[in-house]
């Protein structure tokens, strides 16, 4: 294979930094040499709520209008809560919850530093919102991730009419660039499946009737797919969850998870994340066999020789219990191309419409 087509595949495949802000002082994430109007949170009813970028309009302006648009521009409903939850700075699998960096959205841009328990204890609104988190791909810097985080969020939750109010989650991880492309893919699987641990912890600690929904874009996807793995009670590199609640782990299937062009082998959950399927009520999978990046996923070789899941969706699919109903399968080749870009996907209705269908499906 010609080596710069792997350079091209590992530049495609393949973004919260810890700060020294005391609890509850508020910080401007983003470019501090561009200046951004800052929208203030208005208490006016949802249903006047309009995305930044209006979904009529076609793909390809859909997606050149979220490049553009500022962060501040990303608007929220009244009911709403906007959260980051960052482990970028965590260096050890075996960090609690408290390590990691939380953040509110507050007055547009800005970010207040809670306690991660400040998410975790009892909704203040009373209502048990649902949680529904987002967790981006490789290579992508803290001002990409919250950026295509809020674009996520404007684009599949403020045009749902039906939705109910929910607290939306973008977690990050440590997926910034590093120099050389094929060292670059390769310790970002590592680092994926190390902050898994992580994202595990998060989501088990989330009180049991609280709604949980979990969108993983590429590479997080094998971050999603991980921590759900370990939550049934599997390894990662040898390792485990030492402390899973017996509720968690074993079957659980409580969890309606979204996987957007993820970056790990397709026989995953028969094989090295075969304890996932146990956490998941509802899977919609949205997979491109003109992927022409995931396309050489098998010549990486960490991830042996199998194709990406991304690539040709569930192998071994007849293999997990209830796959008909449990398990939607979506084939967005025709609708995104060859590209391996988020935007190509959230612009697109086709995506938008089934992801609605799954996100918030109710627990069997």
């Amino acid at each position: 294979m010609p080596s710069y087509r792997l350079f091209g595949f590992i530049l495609a495949i393949c973004g919260l930094a810890p700060t020294n802000a005391s609890q509850g002082q508020s910080i401007l994430y983003g470019n501090p040499s561009v200046s951004e109007p800052v929208v203030l949170e208005r208490a006016i009813p949802s249903s006047t709520i309009e995305p930044a970028v209006p979904t009529g309009l076609p793909e390809e302006v859909i997606e050149q209008h979220l490049q553009a648009l500022p962060n501040s521009a990303f608007d929220k409903r009244a009911s709403d809560e906007i959260w980051l939850i960052s482990s970028r700075h965590l260096c050890s699998r075996h960090a609690s919850i408290d390590s990691l960096d939380v953040k509110k959205r507050v007055n547009g841009s800005h970010w207040q530093t809670e306690s991660v328990h400040s998410l975790l204890g009892p909704d203040p609104t009373g209502m048990n919102r649902p949680i529904v988190v987002f967790v981006h791909g490789n290579r992508w810097t803290l001002d990409k991730a919250i950026r295509r985080g809020l674009q996520t969020y404007d684009q599949t939750i403020i045009p749902w009419n039906d939705a109910p109010s929910l607290r939306f989650v973008i977690w990050t991880w440590p997926s910034d660039a590093i120099p050389g492309p094929i060292r670059d893919v390769k310790v970002k699987a590592s680092k994926a499946d190390q902050h898994a641990f992580h994202f595990a912890r998060f989501l088990q600690s989330v009180a049991p009737p609280t709604q949980l929904s979990v969108m993983g874009y590429s590479y997080g996807g094998r971050v999603s797919l991980g921590a759900l793995h370990l939550m049934g009670g599997g390894r990662i590199d040898g390792y485990h969850l030492t402390n899973a609640p017996p509720a968690l782990s074993g079957v659980s299937q409580r969890i309606n998870l979204t996987l957007v062009v993820p970056a790990i082998r397709n026989n995953c959950l028969i094989g090295t994340r075969a304890q996932a399927y146990s956490q998941i009520n509802r899977l919609f999978l949205v997979y491109n066999n003109n992927d022409r990046y995931l396309n050489l996923f098998k010549f990486t070789r960490f991830g042996g020789k199998n194709p990406a899941l991304g690539y040709t969706g569930v192998c071994g699919l007849s293999r997990l219990p209830g796959h008909t109903f449990r398990v939607d399968q979506f084939n967005a080749s025709r609708a995104v191309g060859t590209d391996h870009d988020f935007l190509e996907y959230i612009s697109d209705q086709r995506v938008e419409t089934r992801l609605r269908a799954h996100l918030l499906s109710p627990q069997r």
